[in-house]
């Protein structure tokens, strides 16, 4: 087999392939043995059908399905010889005339090749970048104690209703006299809380209300027509809810109250473990450092995005084989709509092609390594996080440890974590590669920064 390079530019170049007969015989007569072997046909013993049969029925497509294979497994080992850097996938010249595999023996091709385009890159400390240090105050730390309170309260029946309470009844249509609808919907036992009704008005008519009460009120109009929560409160089909915009009354059972926990050693065992604190003021600042942990993951996740900018605009105009990627795109374009997207999404595709490329680079220069252990340890990070979403901050180990595992076994999630740990490693190598511009900033003007970078 012989292979002839020619360099158009910088970033485009074509890789002539010449086969002939002697690079691919010996792998078709292999492949046309082995369909001998258990070929069956009328007349024929198995394995008995003479190889001339095998030969006209079979031949053509095995030669070509060999020649492929060659030519690809070829030009892999030449790319990998020459060191070749692509971007792409080597893609057939639009000008190759169709193989004629039937008659011909030798064969010439010649591919379009997309190289990875060459540019320098460092990380030092004349590099300057914002980083934001989150700043945790006794607000939001009443806020978390609150909720850690909430979480772990209790209901208690009260004799009147406050906005917020829990009402246990009953719910019966009306007809438009007020009276129970004779083949209107009837709702035993069922939990209400006006608090949200998407009306002020229909909530108004709970105010003060008792066990033992009934209230009229109209269900359409407490949610404002919205179809899921009426056809919730209603057990019905959301296609039904058009038949049920007349009123109902609500007898009320029980009206019951959350009591919050109080802020003690049982409050401080059941989120933090046992004995890890023993007063309020330690429960506290433990709270503390646990959300500036959590804001620290949101700092850096700013820190890198903040980077990424600032790395493109140090690095500049780079010069993509921008026909070559585009083609390869649209051949592996499922549906036309993917099609048709591409030259929207293509300069979105090159600034995240470039950045990773960057990535590499920074990587390499700051000895950053990803293996089993950091994809590992950012599966762990995202469980911890998950898990501190519902307010489980004191998950054991053991479970984290069997989330993480489950994560990376789904392909998606393995990919994300992947990027996730690269960014991780990075970040941790970027602080301590430039110069960091620290500020302080709280976190409703933090949440501003991407309310701003969305618009």
């Amino acid at each position: 087999m012989y292979f002839q390079f020619q360099k158009i530019d910088d970033v485009n170049a074509k890789l002539t392939v010449k086969v002939v007969k002697a690079d691919y015989e010996d792998k078709v007569k292999g492949a046309l043995k082995k369909l001998k072997q258990r070929a069956q046909m009328p007349g024929f013993r198995p394995g008995m059908v003479p190889m001339s049969l095998i030969q006209k029925m079979y031949g053509v497509e095995v030669k070509a399905d060999e020649l492929q294979k060659t030519i690809s497994e070829g030009i892999n080992n030449y790319i990998k010889e020459q060191k070749l850097d692509l971007i792409t996938s080597p893609l057939n010249d639009d000008a190759n005339e169709k193989l004629d595999v039937e008659k011909a023996d030798d064969f010439e091709m010649t591919f379009d090749l997309g190289l990875t385009p060459a540019f320098e890159v460092e990380a030092t400390d004349k590099d300057k970048i914002d980083y934001y240090n989150i700043e945790v105050d006794d607000k939001m730390v009443d806020q978390q104690v609150d909720s850690f309170r909430r979480n772990h309260g209790k209901m208690e029946e009260v004799d009147e209703y406050q906005d917020g309470d829990l009402l246990r009844g009953s719910l019966t249509e009306l007809d438009a006299e007020g009276k129970p609808l004779a083949e209107g919907i009837k709702v035993e036992e069922t939990s209400l809380m006006p608090k949200y009704f998407a009306n002020d008005e229909q909530k108004k008519l709970f105010e003060g209300a008792k066990a033992g009460a009934d209230i009229r009120f109209n269900v359409s109009k407490a949610y404002e027509g919205k179809g899921a929560e009426i056809a919730s409160m209603l057990h019905i089909k959301q296609e039904e809810v058009a038949n049920h915009q007349g009123d109902f009354t609500y007898h009320v059972n029980t009206v019951s109250r959350m009591k919050l926990a109080d802020v003690n050693q049982a409050l401080f065992d059941s989120v933090l473990g046992k004995d890890v604190v023993k007063d309020e003021k330690d429960f506290r600042e433990h709270l503390r450092q646990s959300m500036a942990e959590v804001y620290e993951e949101d700092s850096n996740y700013k820190f890198i995005l903040d980077a990424k900018q600032y790395f493109l605009g140090k690095v500049g105009k780079v010069t993509f084989p921008e026909e070559i990627m585009k083609r390869e795109i649209l051949l592996n374009a499922k549906t036309d709509e993917d099609k048709n997207k591409v030259e929207d999404t293509f300069p979105r595709l090159l600034e995240d092609r470039l950045w990773a490329l960057i990535c590499a680079k920074l990587m390499k220069q700051l000895n950053v390594k990803i293996d089993d252990d950091t994809i590992h340890d950012a599966a762990k990070v995202v469980a911890r996080s998950q898990f501190a979403q519902y307010g489980l901050n004191n998950v054991p180990d053991e479970y984290i440890e069997n989330y993480a595992k489950d994560m990376l076994k789904d392909e998606k999630q393995y990919d994300r974590l992947v990027g996730r740990a690269i960014d991780h490693e990075l970040t941790k190598a970027l602080k301590t590669a430039v110069k960091l511009n620290e500020k302080k900033i709280s976190v409703a003007d933090f949440n501003k920064l991407f309310e701003a970078q969305d618009k």
